[in-house]
């Protein structure tokens, strides 16, 4: 299957007649015959129902030209952008993040860069900090904004964001009158884990804190998001943690408390990391509209292996 064969497809059901199909398409009627039957033949389902006269599309032939539509309106602009960015004329961004990202650097970043550079298109792609690692390699995005990124060859990595994790609980949570919660404290409260992927990073600092507390947590429920994590908090499931940025956004129904007894497992960073071997200068505009690396923090730059 291929884009000549959905466009004779969607000609044919726009006409419902295969000669006035065939003079559109500048094709011998014989050729458009071949052509949907080849395409029937591959979908193994009748598309066109050649008994009726006007001819009449199936139920499948109805759906696959809905589909079809969708399909080749997609590509024709992208292949008028891939034109447009070849000329000059256009240019794009391709920004992987985590969801935390949107509580703190992102979207000031992405108000500034679109206020200096509003002919550039931006696609922003919500992902995991593991995800985006094989999207960098893949050239699927230009830079991804990630909690405590790891190495990646190739790549460097600006630390951007250092904040303490802190502790949501519901107001009538026993230790909620308190200013600062011991992780030993919680171990008889169950555990609200996010985002719910093996690979999680957040995730794992957060068991982290109970293992170097030395506390195993009952795990109650996994959220695949933020705000899912703190409403089940709010109804008084359990307890779960999120960064500083998150908190300052604040919520009526639970509370916010920090952590005592400071330890490097309490603390998480938000970073952006990039191609080492991109010189897009688009890209460099928008490291520009970032926060400054951490001046205290070391950034990490690895040659591409060979």
């Amino acid at each position: 299957m291929n884009f000549r064969s959905l466009q004779c497809f969607v000609i044919l059901a726009e006409e419902l007649n295969f000669s006035r199909a065939a003079e559109r398409l500048h094709i011998a009627q014989p050729a458009l015959s071949q052509q949907i039957r080849l395409l029937e033949e591959r979908l193994g389902t009748q598309l066109v129902d050649r008994a009726r006269r006007p001819l009449r599309l199936t139920e499948a032939g109805h759906y696959l030209c809905t589909e079809a539509r969708q399909i080749l309106g997609s590509w024709e602009q992208a292949s008028l952008g891939a034109q447009e960015i070849g000329v000059g004329r256009r240019g794009w961004l391709s920004i992987g993040f985590t969801r935390s990202a949107m509580y703190s650097i992102l979207p000031p970043a992405l108000k500034a860069f679109h206020r200096a550079y509003p002919q550039i298109e931006l696609k922003l792609f919500e992902m995991l900090t593991d995800e985006q690692a094989d999207a960098l390699r893949d050239m699927r995005i230009h830079v991804g904004i990630g909690r405590q990124p790891l190495d990646i060859p190739g790549c460097v990595t600006y630390p951007l964001l250092r904040e303490h994790i802190v502790a949501v609980l519901s107001p009538d949570h026993p230790l909620a009158g308190k200013k600062k919660v011991c992780i030993s404290e919680l171990e008889d409260t169950p555990l609200i884990l996010y985002p719910k992927h093996q690979n999680a990073q957040f995730k794992r600092t957060v068991q982290s804190l109970y293992r170097d507390a030395g506390v195993t947590p009952f795990v109650a429920h996994q959220a695949y998001e933020i705000q899912t994590a703190i409403a089940l908090v709010a109804a008084g499931l359990g307890v779960t943690f999120v960064g500083e940025s998150v908190a300052r956004h604040g919520r009526a129904d639970v509370v916010f408390r920090h952590l005592a007894n400071p330890g490097a497992s309490q603390w998480s960073t938000l970073a952006a990391t990039f191609r080492a071997d991109d010189d897009s200068a688009h890209l460099r505009a928008f490291l520009g509209c970032l926060p400054a690396p951490l001046k205290n923090a070391h950034y990490k730059k690895r040659l591409i292996e060979t």
